[in-house]
């Protein structure tokens, strides 16, 4: 019995957005989510620099499964990311080869010769994974290239006076530097130091054997971003370490909230210290205080979720000391088209 397949419009989100969320209850649910009108903005906002599709399937008019496709549109422009997921009632039918097949066939009429995906994975230090999304990536053809680990934060757990004490011994080696924060987009005169930073994240943080250019991070695209973000009801809060002798922004760290989930979910977004800075401890002071004013913004926040490869050692440490512990682990996955 065949799919029927189709793009996903708004009108179909009532049947789509089930869909997803059954299927991150069933296959983790710890992790974050999409709130509703984030969800809905894949089709009335995407993010910009990318193209950005979703396709339904149902059987016999009933909503089964969901396949995502993103391409960029600036960079790494023959790179498709695809994921896909099949509500839990209606796996093992052959409905997710299905709609993979659907999404690469819709890849190569995009041009994309690379295909990326990412699934749970068994990585040291973390719980168990499910075996079925690694097994499946694998019978598609796809390798290993870049194991992650997601780290959350109980609010609840935090121990300040461990904080109080690293931000203490942090700011013994920080002497000529001074916090800044704000909310959103930033500061005309910081938001070229921020694309600064932000270009740096794919070589500054491990990247494995994963495929992929290094973003071209302008102002202009920094603005954009975060007035996405604006847009599916997020609040971004930011931290930053300027020099006062040169008054640079060299160090940059952000939570993002979204209260229109109403489930004290928040993410732990980029962290990137300038090269010529390091060995000050900026990061550890950007992460404690940009951790305490998000919580000022929102009292309601629960749980704090990051992501770093497994390969990171410097920021898993501060992680780790803050109170983050692993929570699962994952795999970034590429093959040919």
């Amino acid at each position: 019995m065949s799919l029927d397949i189709a793009l996903a419009t708004l009108a179909d989100h009532d049947d789509a957005y089930p869909v997803y969320r059954a299927a991150m209850a069933e296959d983790n649910p710890r992790g974050p989510v999409f709130s509703r009108l984030s969800f809905d903005c894949f089709v009335t906002d995407p993010f910009p620099g990318q193209i950005s599709e979703r396709y339904l399937a149902r059987l016999d008019g009933t909503a089964v499964g969901l396949a995502r496709i993103e391409a960029p549109v600036l960079e790494n422009t023959d790179v498709a990311n695809i994921d896909v997921i099949v509500t839990p009632e209606f796996r093992r039918r052959g409905f997710g080869r299905e709609l993979f097949a659907y999404a690469v066939e819709r890849a190569s009429r995009l041009g994309r010769t690379k295909l990326h995906c990412a699934t749970m994975y068994d990585v040291e230090g973390c719980p168990p994974a499910p075996a079925a999304p690694a097994a499946f990536a694998r019978s598609l053809g796809f390798e290993p290239a870049l194991p992650e680990i997601a780290r959350q934060l109980e609010i609840a757990e935090v121990d300040e006076a461990v904080l109080d004490r690293m931000l203490a011994e942090a700011w013994t080696r920080a002497e000529g530097y001074d916090v800044v924060q704000w909310l959103g987009v930033p500061p005309d005169d910081l938001i070229d130091d921020v694309a600064y930073l932000d270009g740096r994240l794919f070589s500054d943080a491990p990247t494995g054997d994963l495929d992929i250019e290094p973003e071209k991070v302008t102002p202009d695209r920094v603005r954009e971003r975060e007035e996405s973000l604006i847009v599916r009801g997020r609040k971004t809060v930011h931290t930053g370490v300027v020099h006062s002798a040169s008054g640079k922004l060299v160090c940059w760290t952000t939570i993002c909230l979204d209260p229109e989930l109403n489930n004290g979910q928040a993410l732990q977004f980029i962290t990137l210290v300038d090269p010529d800075h390091r060995g000050h401890r900026l990061g550890t002071i950007a992460k404690i205080e940009n951790l305490r004013r998000a919580r000022r913004e929102d009292p309601a926040i629960a749980r704090i979720t990051t992501w770093n490869a497994a390969a990171n050692g410097y920021m898993i440490a501060i992680n780790e000391a803050m109170g983050f512990r692993p929570a699962w682990g994952g795999m970034e996955w590429q093959r040919a088209l």
